[in-house]
């Protein structure tokens, strides 16, 4: 039996999933209320509310699956979802589709789609719209207990990476001493050779090792050489003379290396405790910044830690631009051609939507829907309405756009930007309505 609303006044009753993003330790839903957005936060240390914006979870990422579903309880422990799921049969009645984010017992994050997520008992515990600042407290205390997870988080990354640096730069180190210590073996062997020479000129083919005797200290000396038996002594002492020549001619470039690795980690040594030291997360990336430009190849940040520099990818802007649709849904719109193939062939899913405005230059959009889910008629003249403001087509009073699932798209090679093939399109005759129109555009995400 669908739970209804009963007038109370229920906490973010009726309020719409804009975003969710979610990880073991906890989630932020950003949600749309009359007049203005709320976070939600649900993590190990209960629920809470803000009226500003919060920072994802470490390791979140977005449920795009609870996306538009609607707030029906809130409680200690979590929300609960509905929505309205697309029947094939206009003449059945309107199925409902529950969902639950839970703190869980575990203090592990747990997601609940389905018809049994939650029951009527959770509806009727629901906290009311009247505790809405004690709601905010909590909201504030969560928030504060999040960043200082993400500043340990930040600060475990950063002191993992430089004990990895340490170590690469160390083992270096240790490799250009054996150098070193070769050459001076080779130097010292080179010495010898006029014992060396003679001798290998009497051995015979086959012989396992030279033995001479060394008179250069005053003191017989007896030193024995290794050979390879499948090859001519006189060639092998000539190689070992060679060989000894090359490493003293890199001697002093050894040398060199070793004397800048060891000024890199005593450079380094100090940041250990800078980081271990630090309250934020600015002051951990600035230690990570000055170590980055001590040892450049060295300090490698993991892609479980956002540290500046780690990816260049990461700084720049995503190539489309996201709306809301009326009801809630994500709509992600390309912001060029190149950013159109990015968007389509690389962030869009097989089993997402995508429309274009049919027979004009445009961007792409794209609808993000869960796996198995069809896209409510209401998202779709939504995401239709973006598709034919956002191109050529923009001043058309009736545009015709074409809409198929992503799986259905071909990139012929070598073709221009933003060109795609498209099989076993749709098309929707699209009347723009202005208020409609200026509704999405106001929803745009900064």
């Amino acid at each position: 039996m669908e739970w209804s609303p009963s007038g109370t006044g229920r906490l973010l009753e009726g309020a719409v999933v804009q975003r969710a993003d979610v990880s073991e330790r906890g989630a932020v839903l950003k949600l749309r209320e009359p007049g203005r957005s709320t976070f939600l936060l649900v993590g190990s240390g209960g629920v809470g509310i803000s009226e500003r914006r919060v920072a994802k979870p470490d390791g979140a990422r977005s449920a795009v699956r609870i996306e538009g579903f609607r707030v029906v309880w809130v409680n200690a422990h979590g929300v609960g979802l509905t929505r309205s799921k697309v029947t094939p049969d206009a003449n059945e009645p309107v199925a409902v589709e529950r969902a639950r984010v839970d703190s869980g017992q575990d203090g592990r994050l747990k997601v609940y789609v389905g018809d049994t997520a939650w029951a009527e008992s959770d509806a009727a515990a629901a906290a009311l719209e009247g505790e809405r600042e004690e709601w905010l407290a909590r909201g504030t205390r969560l928030a504060s207990e999040a960043l200082v997870h993400a500043v340990e988080g930040h600060r475990t990354g950063a002191l993992r990476a430089l004990k990895r640096a340490k170590a690469r730069i160390a083992r270096r180190t240790d490799a250009v001493r054996g150098d070193l210590a070769r050459i001076g073996d080779a130097e010292a062997l080179a010495s010898r050779a006029q014992w060396l020479v003679a001798e290998a000129s009497r051995s015979p083919r086959g012989a396992t090792s030279l033995k001479v005797v060394d008179w250069s200290s005053g003191e017989p000396v007896t030193m024995e050489v290794p050979l390879d038996p499948s090859k001519p002594a006189r060639a092998q002492v000539d190689a070992m003379f060679q060989r000894a020549r090359r490493l003293k001619l890199g001697a002093k470039v050894a040398s060199e290396r070793l004397a800048h690795a060891e000024r890199m980690l005593a450079a380094l040594g100090p940041l250990d405790e800078v980081v271990a030291r630090a309250d934020d997360i600015g002051a951990i990336d600035e230690a990570i910044a000055r170590a980055r430009a001590i040892a450049p190849k060295d300090v490698i940040i993991d892609s479980t830690t956002t540290m500046p520099g780690a990816s260049r990818a990461q700084a720049k802007s995503p190539p489309f631009r996201t709306f809301h649709a009326r009801s809630g849904s994500r709509l992600l719109v390309g912001r060029g051609a190149a950013q159109n193939d990015l968007l389509t062939f690389q962030i869009a899913r097989p089993h997402d939507l995508w429309l274009h405005a049919k027979g004009y230059a445009g961007a792409h959009v794209v609808v993000p829907l869960a796996k198995n889910h069809s896209c409510p008629g209401d998202v779709l003249a939504d995401a239709a309405h973006l598709a034919a403001h956002f191109s050529d087509a923009r001043d058309e009073a009736v545009v015709d756009v074409q809409y198929v699932s992503r799986r259905h798209l071909r990139k012929p090679r070598g073709s221009a930007p933003g060109l795609v093939v498209v099989d076993r399109e749709k098309v929707i005759a699209v009347r723009v309505d202005a208020a409609t129109l200026r509704a999405l555009l106001e929803s745009e995400e900064a």
